[in-house]
């Protein structure tokens, strides 16, 4: 009996460890929520999906290369609640991104909001 209950409470523990990354991915902890960017675009790709919804937007600037920026947003439930459906963005779109910059240096953003080329204004409710 001793021998099943280790057994048990390793699998347990094991468990527990392997979900607490999952826990620390669902923050905003990777992005500076002190400062806001804004990028403006053409789109690549976008995910209308699960666990969250991501938009690639390339930039480009005078006289350089462009850039693929990851714009993320929050959950596919919540991007509905405030207005993104399948078609709203299509490959050739151009935007204008604004949120906050990832921590890391790398092109990346936690969405507040997009404007569309017709001027239409789209925002996650996670501010």
């Amino acid at each position: 009996m001793t021998k099943k209950l280790w057994v048990l409470f390793g699998i347990a523990a094991s468990l527990l460890l392997i979900s607490y990354p999952v826990f620390a991915h669902h923050g905003s902890a990777a992005y500076d929520r002190e400062q806001m960017i804004t990028i403006k675009g053409t789109v690549v790709d976008y995910l209308l999906v699960n666990p969250h919804v991501m938009i690639t937007v390339r930039v480009t600037k005078d006289g350089s290369e462009p850039v693929d920026w990851v714009v993320e947003g929050v959950s596919l439930n919540m991007m509905v609640r405030a207005g993104f459906k399948k078609d709203t963005l299509k490959v050739g779109d151009t935007i204008t991104a604004n949120g906050h910059p990832g921590r890391n240096g790398k092109p990346g953003m936690l969405m507040v909001s997009i404007v569309l080329a017709d001027g239409t204004t789209l925002g996650t409710p996670y501010n």
